[in-house]
C-alpha cells in the first residue's frame, strides 16, 4: 500500500484537477450568454437606429404638411391683405403673414435638419448590420466549440473523479473518517503541503513534533488552518 504522503499528495493533485474541470465546465454556460448577450446589444443598437430613422422620416412628412398648409395660409392672407381698406386692418394681416413666415423658416430649418440627420443615421445603419453579423457569427462559433470543448471536460472530469476514488479507496481505514469529514468541509482545499516546515496554505510553522510525524507517514493536520499535510515528493525523497 502506497506511504500516506504519496496518497494525500495525489488526492490533493487530483480534488484540484477536479474542482478545476469543473469550474472550467461551469464557466462555458456563462460564456455563451456573455456572447448571445452582445448579439442582442447589438441588435438592439441597430433596431433603436431604424426606429430613429422611421421617427425622423414621420417628422419630415408632419412639417413638410405643415409648411405646405402655412404656405397655403400665407397665399390667403396676401389675398387678403389687398382687399383691406383700413390701416389697422392691413397692419394685422401684415403681423400674422410675418409670423407664418417665420414659421415657414422654422419648419424649413427643421426638416433640413431632420433629412440630414436621417442621412447620417442611414449611412450608420450597413456598420450597425456588420457588428450585428459579426457578434452572430462569433456566438454561432463559440457554441460550436463550446459543445465540443464540454464534452472533452466531461471526459476529463469523469477519469478524473474516477481515479480519485480509486485512490481514496486505499486511505487507511482508521483515518479515513476524519479524511472525509476535512474534505466535506473544506473541498479542494482540505490538504496542503509542508514545505521549508511551514504549512503552504497557511504559512504556519509546524512543530519538530509534527515534522517527525509526517517523516513517520503519520496523520498530520495543520494546527492552525486544519488542513491535512502531506511531505511534497522533492522533500520526501530527501528522507
Amino acid at each position: 500500500m502506497p506511504a500516506p504522503a504519496v496518497i494525500f499528495r495525489e488526492i490533493h493533485r487530483l480534488l484540484r484537477l477536479v474542482h478545476d474541470l469543473e469550474d472550467q465546465i461551469g464557466r462555458v454556460p456563462r460564456q455563451l450568454k456573455v456572447h448571445q448577450a452582445k448579439v442582442a446589444r447589438q441588435e438592439d443598437l441597430l433596431r433603436k437606429g431604424q426606429e430613429a430613422i422611421k421617427r425622423l422620416k414621420v417628422s419630415v412628412h408632419e412639417k413638410e404638411g405643415q409648411l405646405k398648409a402655412t404656405h397655403s395660409q400665407i397665399a390667403k392672407l396676401q389675398r387678403q391683405l389687398n382687399e383691406v381698406s383700413s390701416k389697422k386692418e392691413y397692419d394685422a394681416l401684415q403681423a400674422e403673414i410675418n409670423h407664418a413666415q417665420a414659421t415657414c423658416q422654422r419648419l424649413e430649418d427643421q426638416i433640413l435638419g431632420g433629412i440630414s440627420d436621417g442621412d447620417d443615421r442611414t449611412a450608420e445603419l450597413p456598420t450597425l448590420e456588420q457588428a450585428v453579423q459579426q457578434a452572430r457569427e462569433e456566438a454561432t462559433q463559440f457554441e460550436k466549440n463550446a459543445n465540443a470543448r464540454q464534452a472533452d471536460l466531461t471526459e476529463q472530469l469523469q477519469q478524473a473523479q474516477q481515479r480519485l476514488k480509486e485512490v481514496e479507496a486505499t486511505i487507511p481505514a482508521d483515518i479515513r473518517n476524519q479524511y472525509n469529514r476535512v474534505v466535506k468541509a473544506m473541498g479542494p482545499n482540505a490538504l496542503a503541503a509542508v514545505r521549508n516546515r511551514n504549512c503552504a496554505a497557511c504559512y504556519t510553522e509546524i512543530t519538530a513534533q509534527t515534522s517527525n510525524d509526517l517523516q513517520q507517514d503519520h496523520f498530520v493536520m495543520c494546527k492552525s488552518c486544519g488542513r491535512i499535510l502531506y511531505l511534497p515528493e522533492e522533500a520526501q525523497s530527501e528522507t
